[in-house]
């Protein structure tokens, strides 16, 4: 919110020109030493030093080419200029808050079924966490969680929402967001490590035992990447499971592949190197085309964007 002032709309007092606009975060300072009387008391409710308050008092004085109050020892008293100021700083701060009560209203009055496909690795990831927080905003939005690592058709009904990593999807029925790219590496558990020391690169994993995937889930880029480099390597354990795996990579039988987002939580597990440029995968968000405007999809979509942003931390490749 700003207020702008022109030579028909100035206050008394005010000079007759142009002004840059006023923006709130400048107002709600006028408000504050109005109310409290003292800067001193309007630092102690806004939270921050005196100092700051007569500093921006002072620039916003400056801006309008007038004083806003008469500053005596016993306290601030309003100007004519400064009561004018204050007024519409009143009414902007009813507004801000009629908007808010207004969104939060609609955010409550929010209802439906979303249904969400994605991958086990992404679901343990970002889904639980990011649907318990969701769900304190929209009580009444329902989300059906399909765990899938074969691809739903999203575009035929199969789902709703897709989080998926890969490349951008294709064809006719969907629209997607790509959000931060997602890194993978080798990782082994501390204990193997420190018994068998850790390849410096790919081309020292073929010294040692190698803990792979199985079924759909061999045929990811990262798993064919380990493979091919470890070829002539021992095969531990395979696993059509990526919690599997990590349980199994804990238990120190070997190395695998995992994204960086599930091997650095993992308190046990070490990465061996840098995630290589060739393992770069890119996460999208995709939603069926004909139901992206309704009210609750469009939030849940959202939302989850947003979580993802704020929770993934991004690993460059080396």
């Amino acid at each position: 919110m700003a207020l702008a002032c022109n030579a028909q709309s100035c206050a008394p007092g005010l000079r007759k020109c142009s002004i840059d606009p006023v923006e709130w975060d400048d107002l709600r300072y006028v408000l504050a030493v109005a109310r409290a009387g003292s800067a001193l008391r309007a630092a102690r409710d806004l939270g921050v030093n005196q100092t700051t308050v007569i500093r921006r008092l002072d620039a916003l004085e400056e801006k309008l080419g007038v004083p806003l109050f008469d500053r005596q020892r016993s306290g601030n008293t309003l100007t004519a200029a400064g009561r004018t100021v204050a007024e519409a700083a009143e009414r902007m701060e009813q507004e801000a808050r009629g908007l808010e009560s207004a969104l939060a209203a609609q955010q409550r009055s929010l209802s439906g079924l979303v249904r969400l496909t994605t991958s086990e690795v992404l679901a343990t990831r970002f889904i639980a966490p990011c649907l318990r927080d969701f769900r304190r905003e929209h009580p009444n939005v329902s989300v059906e969680l399909l765990v899938s690592d074969e691809r739903l058709d999203i575009a035929r009904g199969d789902a709703d929402v897709a989080l998926r990593g890969g490349s951008r999807p294709e064809g006719a029925g969907v629209v997607g967001r790509r959000l931060q790219d997602i890194y993978w590496t080798v990782y082994c558990s501390r204990s193997y490590a420190a018994e068998r020391g850790v390849p410096a690169g790919r081309e020292e994993i073929t010294g040692h035992d190698i803990v792979g995937l199985d079924g759909r889930m061999a045929q990811l880029p990262a798993s064919l990447w380990l493979a091919g480099a470890a070829q002539g390597a021992p095969i531990r354990y395979r696993s059509n499971s990526m919690s599997n795996l990590v349980t199994t990579l804990k238990s120190g039988l070997g190395l695998g592949a995992l994204p960086t987002v599930i091997g650095d939580v993992e308190p046990e597990l070490q990465r061996c190197f840098e995630p290589p440029k060739e393992l770069v995968s890119e996460l999208w968000l995709i939603v069926r085309e004909e139901i992206k405007a309704h009210p609750h999809v469009r939030a849940f979509a959202d939302f989850l964007a947003c979580y993802i942003r704020e929770t993934l931390v991004e690993q460059p490749a080396g």
